[in-house]
């Protein structure tokens, strides 16, 4: 939520010069904001916009009243203030956009998705309403949509969005594109030497194209990618099982159920093992 509100504060700067009474209740809130007394900003923004409530950007004050609220938790009291923000200027984005997350932390996914949708039509190649639009789409298995999102954020930006890539990959293989798959992740873990993300996330990488090969039949190279992943970190939740299911797989129960073991020693939730674990002495 913090990143939330760093975006308004910014985008207030940018705007126009206020009358100087406005301007000095906007100045305070905007330190105690700083100075992370959220509570204080809350209360002067309400001021300010209970004084001015005719000010050309009264928009930016609630969307900002909305941020101080999210920030603090209140993200009912905040959906009302974005919302006004959007009704007094319906081409102000930024407002619908937090709208959206703020749905979306509330679990009202129906309502995160179509605003997340509309901030598109208003800024086509908005990437965190791309990005988030698309992590919404998967996670309700809805994976051809959400691969339309992920590759429009991708040609918008190809040279910065390898979360999005990464997703993208995911998307291909539970829809059973594994070779499509596989042909993204090889360019990926091409591109790990010279690119930071991708670098730091190598075990991630290196367990996902592991994945893709078991999916494939292909153990032996699976293998070979899950214990480079492992190798970079042994405590690995997600590799420790991978390894446990190439094994499983293979019909090796025994070994499989050993990292199946490790797995949930290391906290790996029962439920995401038992099938598995059915199997094990």
């Amino acid at each position: 939520m913090k990143k939330i509100l760093l975006t308004l504060i910014i985008s207030l700067f940018c705007f126009n010069l206020y009358s100087q009474s406005a301007n000095e209740l906007f100045n305070q809130s905007i330190k105690y904001a700083n100075a992370n007394d959220l509570k204080k900003a809350e209360k002067i923004t309400k001021e300010l916009i209970k004084n001015y409530p005719n000010d050309e950007d009264i928009h930016l004050y609630w969307n900002n009243l909305g941020a101080f609220q999210s920030n603090q938790g209140n993200n009912k009291e905040a959906l009302k203030s974005f919302s006004k923000s959007f009704e007094l200027n319906d081409k102000y984005g930024v407002a619908l956009l937090n709208r959206a997350k703020t749905y979306r932390d509330l679990e009202q996914f129906d309502n995160a998705i179509i605003d997340y949708k509309n901030v598109i039509k208003l800024d086509t190649n908005n990437e965190e309403a791309l990005f988030d639009l698309a992590m919404l789409l998967s996670k309700r298995e809805d994976y051809a949509n959400a691969q339309v999102y992920y590759e429009k954020l991708i040609a918008s930006n190809p040279e910065e969005n390898y979360p999005a890539a990464i997703n993208l990959v995911i998307v291909k293989k539970r829809q059973g594109d594994l070779d499509g798959a596989l042909s993204d992740m090889n360019k990926l873990i091409e591109k790990i030497p010279s690119n930071e993300f991708l670098y730091e996330n190598r075990a991630n990488v290196y367990n996902n194209r592991a994945d893709i090969l078991m999916n494939m039949k292909r153990y032996d190279e699976a293998f070979v990618d899950i214990e480079k992943s492992l190798a970079l970190e042994p405590d690995y939740v997600t590799a420790i099982i991978t390894k446990g299911e190439i094994y499983y797989f293979q019909g090796d129960y025994g070994n499989a159920c050993i990292f199946f073991k490790i797995a949930q020693s290391k906290g790996a939730p029962r439920e995401k093992l038992e099938k598995y674990l059915k199997n094990c002495k």
